[in-house]
């Protein structure tokens, strides 16, 4: 009996069900991504406060959900998927807002 394949258009409504695992790595993803162009930013000024705010929450957006992604290889169930994402996009926000507001006092 073959594997079953998941098969996903490319259409508007082709993400309309994906799970919490897939938006996770998505997300990580465009973190990656989006930190290269931010980074090569702060290395041409690195004073400007978007510059380094856009860094530190793409550093901690992208580490965390490394984390989760560490965790549930490990061998956390797979039920923790949802748990975990909504738990390291929770922390990235609340050290984002720690880290940030503490910076300026």
């Amino acid at each position: 009996m073959p594997a079953k394949v998941l098969k996903r258009g490319w259409d508007a409504e082709g993400w309309r069900d994906t799970k919490a695992g897939m938006w996770a790595w998505l997300i990580q993803r465009a973190a990656a991504i989006l930190l290269l162009v931010v980074i090569a930013l702060h290395l041409m000024n690195p004073f400007r406060r978007e510059v380094q705010a856009a860094l530190l929450a793409l550093a901690l957006l992208h580490a965390l959900l490394g984390v989760r992604s560490l965790l549930l290889d490990f061998g956390l169930p797979l039920r923790w998927h949802r748990a975990l994402f909504v738990l390291a996009l929770l922390l990235a926000a609340g050290i984002f807002a720690a880290v940030w507001t503490w910076r300026w006092y």
